[in-house]
């Protein structure tokens, strides 16, 4: 009985952290959308520097002040090593959504960020030699074939925000794959990998 509701619960916290996930996300692209479309706003660099700020100093808010999480240490050398390249491809995925959402809508921006399970195992693929059997390959037909298609019907097609959305899709799977090699022996939660992560960590 105890094992059941332990189960259900652990469901039940999975869940929740989609569903928050997936709505944190929602809004900050909108209201990005929001500053750049309605208030005119043409600095998407400064747009992903106060998003780098807050991301910062949130993280050092929790660990450091109110101590609701432990800091994992981190060698000095692994700072450059291991976290810095994460982070300058953490760096370059933000700025690259932001620089995305300026040009083409939330909608075509979010259609082309579900091309990242492609380019994650293509990177894996071509650069990492990691092997993939065919019914990975076959998954990823429909996804690649909706993107075109997409592409080609959408109205407010803009190439250059297309692009930078394309490019932020590699920066996002790079991460992805970085992450599986540079921190393997540091178990991260999510507010340590932002405190490290974020370019302007205290």
């Amino acid at each position: 009985m105890e094992e059941g509701r332990l189960c259900q619960w652990s469901v039940c916290r999975s869940l929740l952290a989609i569903v928050q996930w997936w709505g944190f996300n929602v809004t900050v692209i909108i209201i990005n959308k929001w500053i750049f479309q309605k208030l005119d706003f043409k600095f998407p660099l400064s747009v992903s520097c106060v998003h780098f700020i807050t991301s910062s100093f949130g993280a050092y808010m929790v660990i450091k002040v109110l101590k609701l999480k432990p800091l994992i240490v981190v060698d000095p050398e692994d700072r450059w090593k291991r976290i810095f390249p994460m982070s300058f491809v953490f760096c370059v995925n933000i700025v690259l959504g932001n620089v995305s959402l300026r040009y083409i809508p939330v909608s075509f921006m979010q259609t082309i960020e579900s091309f990242t399970p492609a380019t994650t195992v293509i990177l894996q693929w071509l650069v990492w030699r990691k092997y993939f059997n065919l019914r990975i390959w076959a998954s990823l037909i429909p996804i690649v074939g909706g993107i075109l298609l997409t592409s080609i019907t959408e109205l407010s097609f803009n190439m250059f925000g297309f692009c930078a959305a394309l490019f932020g899709c590699l920066a996002t799977s790079t991460k992805t794959i970085l992450a599986e090699s540079l921190l393997h022996g540091y178990k991260f939660d999510s507010i340590n990998t932002v405190y490290y992560m974020a370019p302007l960590q205290p």
